[in-house]
């Protein structure tokens, strides 16, 4: 039985007549759901060594957290770089292993909305500076991913919810499709280092890097495989809307960079 001032409690739940998995015609809860997911940030410290007898007792892990700067900004990218590092594949393994691998999205059923996950797996990963970005692919499905080591050997994976996307066609041989261009969300506000800006689609197979241009005049050099391109640059909107391809002939020719 309940109390007198718990039945008075739970007449002031404004959500007491909502019950799972919602109506098939609830817009609020639909909007709700189909919303951009906030970012989510997991610290993995580095594995202590095994130490015998008692001095294991006395030992206290600590991750620390290093905080850098990137000069004109409010974001924590001091060490990015403008031509991106090349990883091995167990080096991309590895890392991309923190990303999430499901996207989510709604589908209405005869019991009303409910959210699918769509399987994404890597396609492409990228370091600069400490920081290792991953896109991650399935069907009709993408997914970003940054993973930081720090300093002390902890790692920090910050990934926003993946979004599902219509996927662009292959590409001519010579041609660049863009499937995301802009500041990603998820990066942004206290759980990242602050608002970065990606673009990432896919290339032909004549097409042997890509480059573009921050808004500061920096040319910074885009990673490429497998069909797919990506880059990332810190700060919001700091990538320029055009793309200078090289081909496997040496040729060269400028794009727009622009999500479809």
């Amino acid at each position: 039985m309940k109390s007198p001032m718990m039945v008075q409690l739970a007449d002031l739940d404004p959500a007491r007549e909502l019950h799972a998995p919602g109506r098939p015609d609830d817009a609020a809860l639909t909007a709700i759901l189909d919303s951009p997911r906030a970012a989510v940030r997991i610290r993995r410290s580095p594995r202590p060594a095994v130490l015998a007898g008692a001095a294991a007792a006395a030992v206290v892990a600590v991750a620390g957290v290093a905080t850098v700067w990137w000069p004109g900004a409010t974001s924590a990218f001091a060490s990015w770089t403008a031509v991106p590092t090349t990883l091995t594949a167990a080096e991309t393994a590895e890392r991309a292993a923190s990303c999430d691998t499901h996207a989510r999205t709604i589908v209405t059923g005869d019991d009303g909305p409910r959210v699918d996950q769509i399987a994404i797996s890597p396609v492409l990963a990228e370091q600069r500076g400490e920081y290792t970005y991953v896109l991650l692919v399935g069907a009709g499905a993408t997914g970003e991913c940054l993973v930081t080591s720090q300093a002390s050997g902890a790692t920090d994976v910050v990934a926003g919810e993946s979004v599902p996307a219509q996927l662009p066609a292959a590409p001519g041989p010579r041609e660049l499709t863009t499937l995301q261009s802009g500041t990603a969300s998820w990066s942004a506000g206290d759980t990242g280092d602050g608002a970065l800006t990606s673009a990432f689609g896919r290339v032909g197979s004549d097409v042997e890097s890509v480059a573009l241009v921050l808004t500061s005049g920096e040319r910074v050099e885009a990673t490429v495989e497998d069909g797919w391109w990506a880059v990332w640059a810190p700060g919001e909107a700091s990538l320029r809307s055009t793309a200078e391809l090289t081909f496997t002939d040496g040729a060269r020719a400028e794009t727009d960079v622009v999500a479809r």
